[in-house]
């Protein structure tokens, strides 16, 4: 490729992503314009940001690319792939598409049943994981993954899913050379309650039918699984087997069972504290987001508690991350009053709702304007995250000065001050931001 994989990536994730919000992405899927040369449960999961696009070739991302500029010309292929890459995915279609039946059929499978939910356990072969991978059978869900990355792109902060390239590369090496010990990986079914999985405690094998079940996520060992792709690619007759776990749960269960399974790691952890509803910070982001009603609350539904959510403002990380810049995450953690947290929530309600009603009275930019995707925007990430720090204070005196924040929102309209900021935040950004957002609406 001419350019970094990477940086297609990023372009793919925020039209796609953009896709998915407006609806457009339903016309991609319906679409027969790829027929020929892909696979169609692969391209629908990728277009539905199911399958991360390092797990394709660069023959399918140059068709993906195609796709979307048939519907919309965005992306400028030439100048990421060669002449040689665009030809090779031309002409060698059937070496690409794969297709398959749409059924798991799984042998030698013992059946547990712990704490009123089932499970079944079985040795599978690298070709059959190769093969459920190749055909879009196994997915990445976001939401039951231990750990994303937070990146800002184009005035966007979205989670990517977390494949470290280096990692998969070392375990396809190790796999080629069968010096990779078999271990195991865990893949969680997302309930139809209208149908059972097929079990059959005789002959102790297990269907799974990716036409009814089509959330059949990896929950552990994504990375493993796309070292089997890379091993078998680079050797089509290689023998190899890994364990694997079998879950049928709910994607609630699933992400309580993956909290319990990274326990050991601190930074896994806590990524996944959102999902846990007991959580003290937790609620009280869900409450800020849920408190009152959108026209008398600002950030009201506008906090994504889960992944990549539309029409969204801040991801829960970065909130979170906020409260923590700001001081108030040392308020919630110190406080036990449920009296004073839910005023303080209140509060944290109040300054918004007022601070974006005068940005609205004073026709300032609140949302990203989609002609100019550079200019500043109120509604920015960062932009809110300083506010909270600019909230603290105003929390300490238990006040909120309208009057400054209407002079801010005038002079913000004409200003050249930069007031947001690249992501992942810098620790010298940091420190400016603490420092120009405590003076921001100062009286």
């Amino acid at each position: 490729m001419k350019r970094e994989k990477s940086e297609l990536y990023d372009e793919l994730h925020i039209i796609l992503g953009e896709f998915n919000r407006t609806g457009l992405i339903k016309e991609l899927i319906r679409s027969d314009y790829l027929d020929e040369y892909m696979n169609k449960i692969v391209l629908t999961k990728t277009l539905n940001l199911n399958i991360p696009f390092n797990s394709l070739s660069i023959s399918e991302l140059f068709h993906i690319c195609r796709l979307i500029n048939n519907f919309k010309p965005k992306i400028k292929v030439d100048e990421y792939f060669t002449d040689e890459e665009m030809t090779q995915a031309i002409e060698n279609k059937n070496n690409i598409k794969m297709e398959s039946d749409s059924k798991m059929v799984i042998e030698n499978v013992l059946y547990t049943k712990n704490n009123n939910e089932e499970s079944w356990v079985a040795i599978v072969t690298y070709k059959q994981i190769y093969e459920w991978m190749k055909t879009g059978k196994l997915i990445y869900n976001m939401q039951t993954q231990r750990q994303g990355v937070l990146k800002k792109i184009k005035n966007n902060i979205i989670i990517v899913p977390y494949i470290n390239e280096k990692a998969v590369d070392e375990i396809a090496e190790m796999m080629s050379k069968n010096e990779f010990y078999s271990n195991m990986i865990s893949i969680n079914v997302e309930p139809d309650f209208n149908y059972k999985l097929e079990y059959n405690p005789i002959e102790k094998t297990l269907i799974i039918d990716t036409n009814i079940f089509k959330n059949v996520a990896v929950t552990d060992g994504y990375h493993r699984c796309s070292g089997v792709v890379k091993a078998l690619e680079m050797k089509p007759n290689l023998q190899g087997e890994l364990y694997l776990k079998i879950t049928n749960m709910s994607i609630e269960k699933a992400q309580k069972f993956i909290r319990q399974e990274a326990k050991t790691n601190i930074q896994d952890r806590d990524a996944l504290e959102k999902y846990n509803p007991d959580n003290k910070i937790t609620t009280f982001i869900n409450d800020v987001n849920n408190m009152k009603t959108a026209s008398k609350n600002a950030l009201y539904r506008r906090i994504d508690m889960e992944v990549n959510t539309p029409d969204t403002w801040i991801m829960f990380e970065n909130f979170k991350e906020g409260l923590v810049m700001s001081g108030f995450i040392d308020y919630i953690n110190e406080i036990n009053s449920q009296k004073e947290l839910k005023e303080m929530e209140g509060f944290i309600v109040d300054f918004f709702y007022n601070f974006y009603q005068i940005a609205k009275d004073n026709n300032a930019q609140i949302e990203k304007d989609e002609e100019n995707p550079e200019k500043e925007y109120l509604s920015d990430p960062t932009f809110i995250m300083g506010l909270l720090i600019t909230c603290h204070k105003y929390y300490e005196n238990n006040e909120i000065n309208v009057e400054v924040m209407e002079n801010f929102i005038k002079k913000f309209n004409h200003t050249e001050v930069k007031y947001t900021y690249d992501y992942p935040l810098k620790q010298k950004d940091k420190k400016a931001m603490i420092s120009k957002f405590k003076r921001l609406l100062e009286g």
